[in-house]
């Protein structure tokens, strides 16, 4: 009798323009002064070279809920300031998301007419249901949820605005 896996690839793909430069863009995903300021609000550390680290630092008030201090972490495989930017991605929100294996996370950042910027984010996930669910959005934002439609969201409205929708 022989055994057959299937394995199964998710791939999400969120794309958003924002009116901004590919540099601005470029810097509020790598920079720490900026990613801190959006979304979840949590610092994002990134060695922007191949084989370059990438950590998600939780925030306190994460940690008093019972987060890791280490949220999401990876590698950096690629880096091509300010277009491209290729990376693993492994959560720790929960221990289902812990014991999946990484997923890849390709940022793209093309430059448009009128000073438009458009951000596609590909999140490649493999045998990672748990992952995948939390990425989509499909969890309320109080209980941590949103995913990338959130994150993307509050990324062009505090690059455009200045301020976050999230607070």
């Amino acid at each position: 009798m022989t055994t057959t896996e299937t394995a199964t690839r998710t791939v999400q793909v969120h794309r958003v323009y924002i009116k901004a430069t590919p540099q601005a863009v470029w810097d509020a995903i790598t920079s720490p002064e900026w990613n801190s300021r959006y979304a979840f609000k949590a610092v994002s550390e990134y060695e922007l070279r191949a084989g370059g680290s990438y950590r998600v630092i939780t925030t306190p008030e994460m940690r008093e809920h019972g987060a890791p201090e280490i949220l999401i972490d990876g590698e950096v495989l690629e880096a091509d300031p300010p277009h491209r930017l290729v990376q693993t991605w492994h959560a720790y929100f929960t221990p289902e998301t812990a014991a999946e294996a990484p997923g890849r996370l390709t940022w793209e950042i093309f430059e448009e007419d009128g000073g438009l910027v458009r951000l596609t984010v590909s999140h490649e996930l493999d045998d990672a249901p748990h992952t995948a669910a939390a990425v989509a959005g499909d969890a309320k934002l109080r209980e941590g949820g949103g995913g990338w439609a959130w994150i993307l969201s509050d990324l062009k409205s505090f690059l455009e605005s200045g301020a976050s929708i999230g607070g």
